[in-house]
């Protein structure tokens, strides 16, 4: 039998943690020889695999320990494009914007790319943004960041692709993006020797750290 358990690997927490979740998982108790027929359509026998999903969604307790701190120093915010290739092929300054908004220093922010043009050959490159989506905050704030960018390796062997940005970057009304407008080409991108790029479902996963004052 085959069985999927969702666990939270907290060994790293202290003991004062508690989450409620709610999940629907698939392909679950499932019976190997059942999951093995390729007629049932759950197995790749091609590539030899299955994939496993877990859908969660968490409720975190209602004490003040648990609620979330927008005035905190720092977070990390993550992105996935897909469906790159068609991307790639899009006009100039086409953009992907990342839906979730962490709040540092009470600010929204969010991961902007975009493609850029480099050269005389317009190749194409991928630009890689940290916007402060503070369109509804008054005109008068400013922000100072450092920042870690990332592409995540989507290979075990690989690390992720990163560039650091330890002077402060200044965000304010006029200014509330900043990163690279040439984080890395596209041909270099979704080579996959590089590991960044997955060709299988044609994505890539963008992060950044930061920390703001």
């Amino acid at each position: 039998m085959v069985g999927i358990i969702l666990l939270c690997d907290a060994s790293e927490k202290d003991g004062n943690w508690s989450r409620k979740c709610s999940a629907t998982l698939r392909i679950v108790f499932q019976k190997s020889v059942e999951l093995l027929d390729p007629s049932k359509g759950f197995y790749n026998k091609d590539k030899d695999k299955v994939k496993l999903v877990i859908d969660v969604i968490v409720e975190e307790p209602k004490t003040e320990k648990f609620i979330s701190d927008p005035n905190k120093s720092n977070g990390t915010l993550s992105m996935e494009i897909e469906k790159l290739s068609e991307f790639a092929r899009e006009f100039i300054l086409s953009e992907r914007k990342s839906e979730t908004v962490t709040y540092v220093k009470e600010m929204p922010w969010k991961i902007l790319a975009d493609i850029q043009k480099k050269n005389e050959n317009n190749e194409k490159w991928l630009g890689f943004f940290l916007l402060c989506d503070a369109s509804e905050k008054d005109g008068n704030w400013s922000r100072k960041c450092s920042a870690t960018f990332r592409i995540v390796s989507q290979k075990s062997d690989v690390e992720d692709f990163k560039k650091e940005f330890n002077r402060k970057m200044v965000f304010n009304n006029e200014t509330p993006c900043k990163g690279r407008n040439d984080f890395a080409s596209f041909a270099e991108l979704m080579d996959p020797s590089k590991g960044l790029y997955n060709k299988d479902e044609d994505k890539i996963i963008l992060a950044i750290d930061f920390t703001c004052e």
